[in-house]
């Protein structure tokens, strides 16, 4: 089927996905206010929201044999969509498994839980298929106002409250330059298309407003990232956040923004690398450093993984900079690792943290390779490969964005990583450490695995295990989806001296 955005209609069909999931949301909201089912369980809200899960990835699979006329469309019909929409399709599966325990254990009944959770993944995939800024920041209102309620959605938890309302006021801020950032941007270039803007705007006649919406750009996506200095939101809004949200926040939502990064500074703003790059530069640098040192003295859990989340954003930053095939391939591929490692990682402190998540200390955690083998063996797949243990997914997705990097002539910034990843084995080995070396304080007790978290633990630790081992395959369609990018990424590299 051919795709010819001069008819309207047409995008119907090139936003299939996003439609299946809309409608979906929008019927599990209808059910779950009128049906007469039992306020304790919201269980057949969840198991229909997987079900429109699959339905768009049916959709997505169709996308794949489509045709565009052009490439002026303010929606992409390229491999780098199908790609990431698969990976957020794929990540909110994983977080709906994760959460049928959680929500029953902490009385969150509520239906509305998984309607919110479709409705941000739409949002995550306008983000990543859009080519026009005025559909990327309706994908990132759109998504941040779901994620918004979910975060405070244990309304009797002051943690959760705090959690959102801190997200909401900072990401509300975010916002604020995004959208500054985008119309100076119009104002320098007379258009929100990121395939014509690319062609108005060259350093050669950069204007003052287009160098101002390109720091205000830069300074709004640090914040959506968790890029240092832009921060400080993370760890307070990983910590108070249900658990399955957080795991949500650490992997779809982070993947999402970096995926809409790409796609405007490497695309649209390609021509523009040697005036952003000194500034992704420098936050690449900050977020691989000062996260990894503050995450040695975490006592807490979740903050501690909160931590690393916020390192490995600075990982992903270098393959960013690096704007080249590989530097994008290996970006996708990390993507991919990391969603794997962190809902694996979070899916098992969930479980252990038991009723009211109270379990989050690190002395919660002594003794448990003997009290609960299988749990502490679980966990340290996915903390050996956040740390880029061999042989393990996090190893290979690290040495992939060390190559691009030194393909790309940087030398520091892959010094760096080398560097703050042997720092971070301190406090992920620490872990571990106490799950196997030191007696046991408290008594767990019985820990409940439900079959549904059974099952995405599964998944996501042997997608750990196969990418670390076996990374050749999943590697080539990462560079088949970036083909469609290849060509920019590689005139930058041309260009840089």
């Amino acid at each position: 089927m051919q795709i010819d955005f001069s008819n309207h209609l047409d995008y119907l069909w090139a936003l299939l996905p996003e439609t299946v999931l809309t409608a979906g949301a929008v019927l599990l909201l209808m059910y779950d206010g009128f049906s007469r089912r039992e306020p304790t369980d919201s269980r057949a809200v969840g198991w229909g929201g997987l079900v429109v899960l699959a339905a768009a990835v049916v959709a997505n699979i169709w996308l794949m044999g489509v045709e565009e006329l052009g490439a002026t469309g303010m929606v992409a019909l390229d491999g780098y969509r199908i790609f990431t929409n698969f990976l957020f399709l794929g990540a909110a599966a994983l977080v709906i498994f994760i959460s049928f325990d959680y929500t029953s254990r902490e009385g969150l009944t509520q239906g509305e839980f998984y309607a919110l959770l479709l409705f941000a993944v739409v949002g995550m995939m306008l983000l990543a298929g859009s080519r026009d800024l005025i559909l990327i920041f309706l994908g990132f209102e759109l998504m941040s106002v779901a994620v918004y309620v979910l975060v405070g959605f244990n309304r009797r938890d002051p943690r959760s409250a705090e959690a959102a309302l801190k997200y909401f006021l900072l990401g509300a801020f975010s916002s604020a330059f995004l959208l500054y950032g985008m119309a100076m941007l119009y104002g320098a270039s007379g258009t929100t298309n990121l395939a014509e803007m690319r062609g108005l705007l060259d350093g050669a006649s950069l204007s003052l407003i287009a160098m101002a919406g390109l720091a205000l750009l830069v300074i709004g996506f640090g914040f959506k990232v968790s890029a240092v200095p832009f921060h400080v939101w993370t760890p307070d809004a990983y910590e108070g956040a249900p658990t399955p949200v957080t795991a949500f926040l650490a992997a779809a939502i982070k993947a999402s923004a970096f995926a809409a990064f790409i796609r405007i500074f490497v695309v649209a703003l390609g021509d523009l690398h040697e005036y952003w790059e000194r500034l992704i530069w420098v936050l690449a640098a900050l977020t691989m450093i000062v996260p990894n040192l503050i995450a040695l003295v975490q006592d807490n859990i979740k903050r501690l993984l909160a931590y690393s989340s916020i390192a490995h954003a600075g990982y992903l930053l270098v393959a960013l900079i690096a704007a080249n095939e590989s530097g994008m391939a290996s970006f996708l591929f990390y993507l991919v690792a990391y969603t794997a490692m962190i809902v694996g990682a979070f899916a098992v402190v969930l479980v252990l943290a038991g009723k009211g998540d109270e379990r989050q200390r690190l002395s919660d955690y002594a003794g448990l390779g003997w009290t609960h083998p299988w749990a502490a063996a679980v966990l340290s797949i996915f903390l050996v490969s956040l740390a880029g243990l061999p042989p393990t997914a996090g190893f290979v997705g690290k040495f992939y964005i060390l190559r691009a990097a030194v393909e790309a002539g940087y030398i520091i910034l892959p010094v760096i990583l080398v560097v703050t990843t042997l720092i971070s084995y301190w406090y992920y080995l620490r872990v571990i450490v106490a799950m196997y070396m030191k007696p046991s304080v408290a008594d767990m007790g019985r820990v409940a695995w439900g079959g549904a978290l059974r099952v995405a633990l599964v998944v996501c630790a042997a997608i750990t295990i196969y990418l670390g081992i076996l990374p050749s395959w999943p590697l080539l369609k990462a560079r088949q989806s970036v083909e469609g990018l290849a060509p920019v990424a590689e005139q930058v590299a041309e260009a840089r001296p």
